[in-house]
């Protein structure tokens, strides 16, 4: 989505928390409802956002001032219809947001939509491939309030198979094949290269430390397991990875690796 400012406005250095703010404020101008729902703590979301990119006129301490004569850019990704169908519905009646005190034209919307079933069949397997983690990436960890900070396959991609699980119409798995798979994880993929390194997001008085850079993955077996994995780094760059994902955190590229 492209926006227009009516002014210029101060945003902070992280910006994928002012982006799930102007999210479920458009989803609760269609339908209280579901913007409560996706208020709900500890229930995984059925979306995720990035960041808010801008041209800055002026660096600041702790943010930057927007240069209003330039567009801004967010992106929203949605993993059920039900929530596309609402986000849409708002600009049936409205052609801005208000992001603070400012009020922001909406000057394009560009939609892209990819079936489930589609994402399934596409999935090719590969002897590797390498993730970018274009925005700050935890995984939580049970039990502490420290993350985990590396690119971990065996967190990463079980994790992906649970919201896959959670939100596909087509191709679940049950708890067997679930756990069959983390054992083929364990024992048929590593990390081979990474340029990885930490940055802190600071969202208003809160923090979090996440990983940020590439890391390549490499997988002994060409099987089936293999494409279901591939698939699986494809449908992150719709859910993101790792905690605060509907904050802008573990926003993602997958590029194949010959």
């Amino acid at each position: 989505m492209e926006l227009l400012g009516e002014k210029s406005i101060r945003l902070p250095l992280f910006t994928g928390y002012i982006s799930r703010g102007l999210l479920l404020h458009i989803l609760r101008r269609v339908d209280p409802s579901i913007s409560s729902r996706m208020h709900e703590s500890d229930i995984p979301k059925p979306y995720s956002v990035t960041p808010i990119r801008f041209r800055a006129k002026k660096k600041l301490e702790d943010g930057y001032i927007v240069d209003s004569s330039a567009p801004c850019m967010v992106c929203f990704r949605f993993l059920q219809r039900e929530i596309a169908r609402c986000f849409l519905e708002y600009f049936h009646k409205s052609s801005e947001v208000m992001i603070y005190d400012a009020f922001f034209h909406v000057s394009s919307i560009r939609v892209r939509s990819e079936e489930y079933e589609d994402i399934w069949k596409s999935a090719e397997p590969a002897e590797a491939f390498r993730l970018h983690f274009i925005t700050p990436t935890y995984l939580s960890v049970l039990g502490t309030e420290y993350h985990y900070l590396f690119p971990d396959h065996t967190r990463i991609f079980p994790n992906l198979l649970r919201l896959w699980n959670m939100f596909s119409d087509t191709n679940r798995l049950g708890e067997e094949e679930f756990s069959e798979y983390k054992k083929w994880l364990l024992e048929n993929m590593g990390v081979s290269q990474h340029r990885i390194s930490t940055r802190i997001a600071y969202m208003g008085e809160k923090k979090a430390t996440g990983f940020i850079g590439w890391a390549t993955y490499e997988i002994k077996k060409m099987d089936e397991w293999n494409r279901l994995t591939c698939m699986l780094a494809k449908y992150a760059e719709y859910s993101n990875i790792g905690g605060n994902r509907t904050g802008g955190f573990g926003v993602t590229k997958m590029k194949t690796k010959a």
